[in-house]
């Protein structure tokens, strides 16, 4: 009877561990799939901070999985200069800034993680922001992207304007 009640408490012990050990997430080495989760559970914050994680070249292709998902975000970390504050903040259109930011070695390669319109300029209301559609589309010239820069991974092309031949800018 001890020991199964030993047994017992000895694999609560390891399942609490390891609970503890998968919340943990590292801003200097971070998981493409745990920063996702984290920012879906509205807790990013809260758990990471206000700074964007240290992404490498090697998260790319992970994050290129998330660039179709239009999750609403409640949190998102911006650049740490800017005051500006957009939202609603949408999962894809933040992986796209976060891309870009690996890509332009820059982390933040604007001031948010915010797609405008630039043909649809107004006095009144300034740019419009671009729809969840058009986020949908511009997935494609990431997917485009990446697979060119795979074939020819030159520095040309792995800082090629994205948004070329498009009205579309952070």
């Amino acid at each position: 009877m001890k020991t199964a009640k030993f047994s017992i408490l000895l694999i609560l012990i390891i399942l609490i561990g390891s609970a503890c050990q998968n919340e943990d997430f590292s801003k200097k080495n971070p998981d493409v799939d745990q920063f996702v989760s984290i920012l879906k559970s509205g807790d990013y914050f809260e758990k990471v901070g206000f700074e964007l994680p240290d992404f490498k070249e090697k998260d790319i292709n992970r994050l290129l999985f998330y660039i179709k998902d239009t999750t609403i975000l409640n949190q998102f970390p911006t650049n740490p200069v800017s005051s500006k504050l957009t939202l609603p903040k949408i999962l894809c259109e933040c992986i796209f800034w976060t891309i870009d930011g690996i890509r332009l070695g820059t982390k933040y390669p604007s001031l948010e993680p915010c797609l405008i319109d630039t043909t649809t300029y107004s006095i009144e209301t300034g740019y419009s922001r671009i729809s969840t559609s058009e986020l949908l589309e511009i997935s494609i010239l990431y997917i485009n992207w990446y697979t060119d820069y795979k074939k020819n991974p030159t520095r040309t092309i792995k800082q090629k304007n994205i948004f070329e031949n498009t009205p579309y800018r952070w």
